[in-house]
C-alpha cells in the first residue's frame, strides 16, 4: 500500500472514531435495580434501562441505591448501551 492510501485510511478511521466518540451520551441517576447484564437506573424521574453487556464483564461492583453515571447511547432507540460506568458528580 503507498503512503498516501495507508495516510487517507488512516484519516478515515481516525475521522469515524471522532464520529463515533461524539454520539456518547453521559446520564446520571440512582440504581433502582441490577439484572444480570443491565440495569435500571432512575434519571430525573426517567426509568432507563441500561445493559452493560457491550462492557465485556469488566464493571465496577455496582449495587441498588448507588449514584452512578453512564457513558453510552441508545443506537436501537430501546435500551441504553453503557460504554462505561463512573460514580456520579453530583453525589445524589
Amino acid at each position: 500500500m503507498d503512503r498516501r492510501a495507508f495516510f487517507a485510511a488512516l484519516c478515515f478511521l481516525i475521522a469515524a472514531g471522532i464520529a463515533m466518540a461524539d454520539d456518547s451520551e453521559r446520564i446520571e441517576g440512582i440504581i433502582m435495580a441490577v439484572h444480570q447484564n443491565d440495569f435500571v437506573l432512575d434519571s430525573d424521574g426517567r426509568q432507563i434501562v441500561v445493559d452493560m453487556s457491550s462492557l465485556g464483564g469488566v464493571t465496577a461492583a455496582i449495587t441498588q441505591g448507588q449514584a452512578i453515571a453512564v457513558i453510552g447511547g441508545t443506537p436501537d432507540g430501546q435500551k441504553f448501551i453503557a460504554r462505561r460506568l463512573e460514580p456520579a458528580a453530583t453525589g445524589r
